[in-house]
């Protein structure tokens, strides 16, 4: 396991992901509970997760970190900035806690925070937009929490468990993002 941390809060911290950490990616990449919120459609062999593990450092405009909690060195999800567009200084990001035990706990929101920190801060972005099933009320919390509004709803657009359900379109600019910044760095 890397030991090297990119970004460091104080329950968890970001890192790149190393090959140490395919069989969680694989076994959460395979867990329906987890999938139901993803846009993965079919099965991960490792073979697939290697060679995107592999391709993430070929590019630049998609960085994925992996989340680990401090306390126990644990690897217990990804986040990522998608689709950088540095012209027009805007990005998408995703996130993954994929240890259900840590589900709820908060960790998603202080990840979110750290990686906004260095998309606003440190590459300058302006933007970034996230998007979440309308039945996923936890990412929707957390989102909120890190400063992100509602700007749209793309009715019926996902079907899961043979149910159709609203992609949410959500967006955080850095204006609104920084002042939350202070706060959370105050708590830290």
């Amino acid at each position: 396991m890397s030991t090297t941390s990119f970004r460091e809060g104080g329950r968890v911290l970001l890192r790149h992901l190393v090959h140490a950490d395919l069989p969680d990616l694989v076994r959460w990449t395979n867990d329906p509970e987890i999938t139901q919120f993803l846009l993965i459609p079919f099965p991960v062999m490792e073979k697939e997760e290697e060679e995107w593990l592999d391709r993430l450092s070929q590019r630049k405009d998609n960085i994925v970190l992996g989340i680990v909690e401090k306390d126990t060195g644990k690897l217990i999800g990804t986040i990522g900035l998608h689709n950088i567009n540095h012209i027009h200084g805007n990005a998408a990001t995703g996130t993954m806690i994929g240890d259900k035990e840590c589900w709820g706990k908060g960790y998603g929101t202080e990840a979110k925070m750290l990686l906004l920190e260095y998309a606003f801060n440190c590459l300058n972005l302006h933007r970034i937009r996230s998007n979440v099933f309308d039945f996923n009320g936890r990412s929707l919390a957390y989102a909120r929490k890190c400063g992100y509004e509602e700007v749209g709803r793309l009715p019926g657009w996902f079907c899961r468990n043979g149910e159709r359900h609203d992609e949410v379109l959500l967006l955080v600019t850095a204006e609104k993002w920084r002042p939350l910044w202070e706060k959370f760095r105050e708590r830290q």
